[in-house]
């Protein structure tokens, strides 16, 4: 019986391990995305229309979602870039 409950406590464990990795491991993908495509655009590189939308999409994700300050004045500015690029495009 003992070894049961260790399994299953084990298991459960592991579980949650597993969950909390793949969300950080998504934050991570949202903030790559988000940054990116701002920088290439600042650097004056093509960005397809695509990626321009799910980069912008991460960066709104991403100002719901986080809490460090550093972090958030970052997304906050490339959002901003990804946002004049979005309206550029629009007018042309």
């Amino acid at each position: 019986m003992l070894r049961f409950g260790l399994t299953l406590f084990l298991g459960c464990a592991l579980q949650v391990v597993a969950t909390a990795d793949a969300n950080a491991q998504a934050a991570a993908n949202d903030l790559s995305a988000c940054l990116d495509a701002s920088t290439a655009i600042e650097a004056g590189g093509d960005v397809g229309a695509k990626e321009l939308t799910a980069a912008q999409n991460a960066c709104a994700h991403l100002k719901q979602t986080t809490q460090d300050h550093k972090t958030l004045a970052r997304i906050n500015a490339a959002a901003a870039n990804l946002a004049a690029e979005a309206q550029r495009r629009s007018k042309h």
